[in-house]
């Protein structure tokens, strides 16, 4: 009964990029970037716009007020180059190449511009919302340490094949549940593990790459999957948590508590074996498998996103969904067909550079560690206290830039520019123009984008366009 109820210091070193998703992006508005560098300089808005000069804020605000898929571009190229301060997140070659390919689209080809904007989207990995750190959420671990008991309750109780994952492991877990009713305890012992969220010690770097599918069979037609881009965590990464197992309640109706040795031997055990399966597809590919150091008592662990398909299921009742050719449906097999893999370079890369995803190693924190971890995160802090200090101290000596007021864009101005993105045999988004001008306050204005129009259609098009009699009229009323 010791073990039960004690917190249990742990740490978690990552040995291999890991990406942890938080359903948020970099957005435009709140990066440059450093194509010299390398890197990602993200910053807040405001101090963005506390660096313009007068010209540049009115210039800056007139494209922000155009509302267009061009304009995002076009915001783009203006910040493009620009000195920030901020938080530096490495980025890969290939990204800063694919960026400048990005911003050398023509403005005119709004679908296009949409679509390369959507493949430059970069997701974040989870992090702290108080210093941008990434940390490890409690959940992440919990979910892993569970697919491990599981599969090792699995070579323990055989089982016919079960119609739902969930009635596999109520059955694995001695008939446990997590309970619907307000009034009745949760019968599945992994209630009674509590996670903590691990957190960063000292600074923890992150970096943008590509992930990219591999075919695990050699094939000559690449994988289906769409490249990504994401932000993860670097190797060598240190995070510290806890884990607590309690003895449940009496009237819990938990019939097989959760041992403390089972549960991290398991881990040990599973993910071993996932590494090995891995190491093995990764060599069939040309791949070099990541070496992992085996000190004291430390266990892999397999976190977060591209963990593969093995890693998150339970041996001897896989049925991974197989995606066959366009038109066909899909089949289920024991095993995945592909592999995600971390790349600097969408599509010109070498498949011996590319490293798998979300390893890392996890072990109780010894009283040693525990003192240096906890120095190492002291020294961070009072660095970044020092850097706020100083830059605050800057921030005193410099002018107080001259306030501008808000400049106003002509309603005008801005159905040019949505003009100009219409082909000229584009009736319907014409026709959308037209309709337009009638929520124009004056006559200068509605016969401002009359002419527009007109100059737009050229000669031809506008002597047979079905509107040109009421647009000649509102030329001519400003005549």
């Amino acid at each position: 009964m010791k073990e039960y109820g004690k917190p249990i210091s742990c740490y978690i070193k990552t040995v291999s990029p890991l990406h942890l998703g938080c359903d948020e992006v970099y957005e435009p508005l709140n990066f440059v970037v450093d194509e010299e560098h390398c890197r990602l300089m993200v910053f807040e808005l405001g101090v963005f716009w506390h660096h313009l000069s007068a010209p540049e804020r009115q210039r800056f605000t007139a494209l922000c007020q155009k509302g267009t898929i061009s304009s995002i571009l076009e915001i783009y190229k203006f910040m493009r180059g620009r000195q920030m301060s901020g938080k530096a997140v490495k980025v890969c070659p290939g990204l800063v190449e694919h960026y400048r390919q990005t911003l050398s689209l023509p403005l005119g080809n709004e679908k296009k511009i949409k679509q390369e904007l959507n493949n430059f989207t970069i997701a974040r990995t989870a992090f702290l919302p108080h210093d941008g750190r990434p940390y490890i959420p409690g959940s992440a671990i919990k979910g892993a340490l569970r697919t491990a008991y599981l599969n090792h309750l699995a070579t323990k109780t055989p089982l016919p094949r079960q119609n739902s994952s969930r009635n596999l492991e109520q059955a694995l877990l001695d008939g446990g549940s997590f309970a619907t009713d307000p009034f009745r305890f949760a019968t599945d012992p992994f209630r009674m593990l509590k996670v903590s969220d691990f957190l960063p010690v000292g600074e923890v770097l992150t970096r943008v790459i590509y992930a990219v599918n591999e075919k695990k069979k050699l094939s000559p037609f690449s994988a289906r999957g769409p490249y990504q881009i994401l932000e993860v965590i670097e190797p060598g990464s240190i995070f510290v948590g806890t884990i607590t197992i309690d003895w449940p309640e009496r009237q819990a109706g938990i019939r097989t508590p959760i041992e403390r040795p089972v549960l991290f031997h398991s881990a040990a055990w599973f993910y071993g074996q996932q590494k090995a399966r891995e190491d093995e597809e990764l060599r069939d590919i040309g791949t070099k498998p990541i070496s992992v150091p085996k000190v004291n008592s430390d266990f892999l662990l397999r976190l977060g996103r591209h963990s593969g398909a093995e890693s998150v299921t339970i041996a001897g009742h896989r049925q991974i969904r197989i995606m066959q050719g366009r038109g066909k449906p899909a089949k289920f097999e024991n095993h995945s067909t592909t592999l995600w893999l971390a790349s600097d370079d969408p599509k010109k890369y070498v498949k011996e550079n590319l490293t798998p995803f979300g390893w890392a190693l996890m072990a109780e924190l010894g009283e040693p560690e525990a003192r240096a971890y906890e120095e190492q995160e002291a020294a961070w802090r009072q660095h970044q206290e020092q850097q706020i200090t100083q830059a605050r101290a800057a921030e005193a000596h410099k002018p107080k830039p001259v306030a501008v007021a808000p400049i106003k864009t002509d309603p005008v101005d801005k159905l040019k520019e949505e003009l100009k993105l219409i082909k000229p045999d584009d009736a319907g988004r014409l026709g959308t123009i037209i309709q337009k001008i009638e929520t124009l306050e004056t006559p200068q204005q509605k016969a401002a984008l009359a002419r527009a129009i007109k100059e737009h259609l050229e000669p031809k098009r506008f002597k047979k366009h079905k509107r040109r009699d009421y647009l000649l009229k509102l030329i001519e009323s400003d005549s």
